[in-house]
């Protein structure tokens, strides 16, 4: 995963019903973070209802995506 890759949001945890199958381009990407797993910034392709209100940059593990091609 790198800067500019287009992703899709794939994690089945808590986050799944407001974000599954969502696609966005990552805009910034952490190999390690404090938590030792990679994490990465997403700008989301539309902007995406969470919790009241709208979000279009979202921070996640980067497992909780997958590359698209």
């Amino acid at each position: 995963m790198s800067v500019g890759d287009l992703v899709m949001f794939v994690d089945e945890g808590r986050y799944a019903k407001y974000f599954w199958g969502q696609m966005g381009t990552v805009e910034n990407y952490t190999h390690q973070g404090r938590d030792g797993n990679a994490h990465c910034r997403v700008k989301w392709l539309q902007p995406i209802p969470y919790h009241g209100r709208i979000t279009s940059v979202s921070d996640f593990r980067a497992d909780c995506f997958k590359v698209l091609d």
